[in-house]
């Protein structure tokens, strides 16, 4: 029997005048390569790099003609998007069948299976469940037998919970990006941001793991991935980069990973391999989005900087003792300063961490001995660009119980109100601190620890990809603004 089509949408993050998110397409390939090696004709919609209207959008539809439509989701905060997009699929025919998947729906089904514009929900990794969704649609029967699945039945939501993941990663085939302009994805710089602004282009993601192995209170990451990391083998990591390289002339390359120094003898391997690339002529470069201070040594800082890796992000998220022991972050203030010292001393070109203030239970000495402890890194030289979040609430994350158990967030709290979005904002009141307190205080402190001298502000302006002028100015926005109208990326920002 002829397998039928299904098509993905990628919505346009722009609309509802939201911050332009230039997400590469990892998932989707992956999704894509997966249907099609069962058989299925796989078409794709980017509404959101061709920057399609809400018109727009409905005449591609109808063009094609799906019989099926995907969406893969991400946070919360794009859900508006999300929804607008299957209102359209429907207007043009009600006949699509429709699917939610991605972080979204995962974190937050209460919310996502109100719309019914949206037949099927899967919740967690969808390479397996996403075909098998598709057969029994095509036959009829056979819903109830996939886990992770949510669907309509007689006007009932019926719910089969999610059993674990994935343990082979090595038996996913590679994305596939024939469907998508690569050229557009690959080649592009985002402004204001050290992780998205890149050495030399052009520039490719992937993730070689999925899941933690810590359970740190704020982060929502076992619910997506589980708390056990499962990895690809250094053979299969590599083949991908050759695939990228070769097809699409990569020269940098993100890894997207939660855990990708872990375990490490597999991680110096796929370094190893690097290596040898390099000296066969290779000139690629990497870095990676957050990685864990605790899993670094000499070893493994020598074997980056050797492959290619020039810039690290780490999240050591607190200066303070006390507030590292209630995040359950594994992370041992001392060891963190000797590591620092040890990055710089290999000789990266520039080095910033992730942290926030205002969790539950924190004094207000807790955070100023946060800042105190930030600013003797940055002084140190250390630490290049310092980040501060004000903590806030996930679904399903711990973090979230204990606020909701002692009454620390409005009574109103809902994570379906934007006006809740966004980690420049403070949401939790506890007897030691409130939100303006925590927003004036993250505002000021950032611009005070980051930019205390010419050559500081410089390095900075360079990191973030923006000229010295519009730093100024951005500085200016977010002291004015107590950083809740901080300039976020949009599509002026790409270059």
């Amino acid at each position: 029997m002829k397998k039928s089509d299904f098509t993905f949408i990628i919505p346009n993050t722009s609309w509802f005048e939201k911050r332009y998110w230039h997400n590469f397409p990892y998932t989707e390939g992956l999704l894509a390569s997966v249907l099609k090696k069962e058989g299925y004709e796989v078409n794709i919609i980017d509404a959101n790099i061709n920057n399609l209207s809400e018109g727009q959008l409905e005449q591609k539809i109808s063009e094609i003609n799906p019989t099926n439509i995907g969406i893969g989701a991400m946070t919360l905060e794009y859900k508006d998007c999300v929804h607008k997009s299957f209102e359209i699929v429907k207007k043009v025919n009600p006949s699509i069948k429709t699917t939610l998947g991605g972080i979204y729906p995962t974190l937050s089904p209460e919310i996502a299976t109100k719309d019914t514009n949206i037949d099927f929900f899967v919740f967690g990794e969808g390479e397996e469940r996403l075909p098998k969704l598709l057969n029994a649609i095509e036959t009829g029967k056979g819903f109830e037998d996939i886990d992770g699945l949510s669907f309509r039945k007689d006007g009932n939501l019926i719910s089969i919970p999610k059993s674990g993941g994935i343990i082979n990663l090595d038996s996913l085939p590679f994305p596939d990006y024939s469907g998508f302009d690569m050229n557009k994805y690959m080649n592009y710089q985002q402004k204001f941001t050290q992780n998205f602004k890149f050495k030399q282009l052009p520039v490719g993601i992937t993730m070689t793991s999925r899941g933690c192995p810590f359970r740190c209170t704020f982060c929502s990451s076992k619910e997506l991935y589980d708390s056990k990391v499962r990895t690809r083998s250094p053979e299969n990591v590599l083949k991908e980069i050759d695939m990228l390289t070769d097809k699409y002339g990569m020269r940098e390359l993100i890894f997207v990973d939660d855990s990708l120094l872990l375990p490490k003898e597999r991680a110096l391997k796929i370094m190893d391999g690097l290596i040898e690339r390099k000296k066969k002529g290779s000139d690629l470069v990497w870095k990676s989005n957050n990685l864990a201070i605790h899993n670094m040594d000499e070893e493994v800082l020598s074997k980056m900087k050797e492959s290619g890796c020039y810039q690290v992000i780490v999240s050591i998220e607190s200066g303070s003792k006390n507030t590292l022991e209630r995040m359950k972050k594994p992370v041992n203030l001392d060891r963190a300063m000797k590591t620092l010292e040890k990055i710089k001393d290999v000789g990266f070109e520039d080095v910033s961490s992730n942290f926030v203030i205002g969790m539950p239970g924190d004094t207000w000495e807790d955070i100023r001995e946060s800042f105190r402890c930030v600013e003797e890194m940055v002084d140190k030289s250390l630490l290049d660009y310092v980040v501060f979040h004000i903590a806030t609430p996930f679904p399903r994350t711990e973090l979230y119980n204990i606020c909701r158990e002692n009454k620390y967030i409005p009574s109103d709290f809902s994570f379906e109100d934007p006006k809740y979005y966004g980690f420049g904002k403070g949401i939790i009141t506890t007897p030691e601190f409130t939100p303006p307190e925590l927003q004036n205080l993250r505002a000021f402190e950032w611009d005070r620890i980051n930019f205390k001298t010419p050559e500081k502000r410089e390095k900075i302006s360079k990191m973030l990809g923006i000229t010295l002028d519009e730093l100024e100015v951005w500085r200016k926005e977010t002291r004015r603004a107590v950083g809740l109208n901080v300039r976020s990326a949009d599509k002026n920002d790409l270059k």
